[in-house]
């Protein structure tokens, strides 16, 4: 929310772009079958590639981090790409990769839990759904 001070001083609100909410706008358009050369799908999956990492959610830190992969991987599934090429050269298997962070933030009794309680995610039983969608859906990208 933006203070009302600063709403009547500039008259401007500038939005910032995350990553989550940008994937699942992402996945609107693919649902709403928007062309991959659509101008709206090439802006966001740009800006998806310019920010892609597995260490936090893009704009937002550890924010929404689960949900940011659960929408990363049902996005990049409907998309149908199965590397991505980064704007610096590298290309990156994005499905084994997620699938190995995910296994790796698995906690010692099965479950995952973000410490950051935004969003709930500080609720195993959420975050853990989260973690286990994402993880059917990389498996079928894996074995294929």
């Amino acid at each position: 929310m933006v203070p009302r001070s600063r709403l009547v001083s500039t008259r401007r609100v500038a939005w910032r772009s995350y990553a989550s909410i940008s994937y699942a706008g992402m996945l609107s358009y693919i649902y709403a079958d928007l062309k991959k050369n659509d101008p709206r799908v090439t802006a966001v999956f740009d800006w998806l590639k310019q920010n892609y990492t597995l260490d936090e959610n893009p704009g937002m830190k550890d924010a929404g981090l689960f949900y940011y992969y659960h929408t990363m991987t049902k996005a990049l599934r409907a998309y149908g790409i199965e590397t991505l090429d980064l704007p610096n050269g590298r290309q990156v298997d994005w499905s084994r990769d997620l699938a190995l962070k995910l296994i790796q933030l698995q906690q010692s009794d099965g479950s995952w839990v973000n410490a950051n309680a935004r969003w709930f995610e500080k609720e195993p039983a959420l975050v853990t759904c989260y973690a286990l969608l994402s993880l059917e859906l990389l498996w079928r990208n894996l074995e294929a």
